[in-house]
């Protein structure tokens, strides 16, 4: 069960945010400098998402991170926030299946239609 539901999350987040991409990238120095120069409101973000998975808050990081994809970055940011989005997701979901509550309810919380919007 829990191994479709790694799947279906994964299949939807490629194909909805980036189309084909890889899993589980991991964040490089790059990606945590991409935010350096940008807006005020786009370093906000980043330091949002970044703060959320540090407490283990997916749904925060990621529907933050869904809404920053949708912003006009540039290369090196849309790379970090990719990178991000699969980092967190792949954390979820292993923290899915060892069977830990709150990414089981995150992982439905992010499945809802509700959180598909705004893609």
């Amino acid at each position: 069960m829990h191994r479709a539901k790694t799947i279906i999350f994964a299949s939807l987040c490629a194909g909805l945010l980036f189309g084909c991409g890889q899993s589980g990238n991991k964040l490089t120095s790059a990606d945590a400098k991409a935010f350096d120069s940008a807006t005020p409101e786009l370093k906000e973000k980043w330091q949002k998402a970044q703060s959320a998975i540090a407490t283990n808050d997916y749904v925060g990081a990621i529907v933050t991170l869904r809404a920053m994809a949708n912003a006009a970055l540039s290369k090196p940011q849309v790379e970090a926030v990719r990178n991000a989005l699969s980092s967190y997701d792949a954390k979820m979901m292993k923290a899915v299946d060892r069977g830990d509550p709150a990414a089981e309810k995150a992982f439905e919380t992010l499945r809802s239609p509700a959180t598909q919007m705004g893609r």
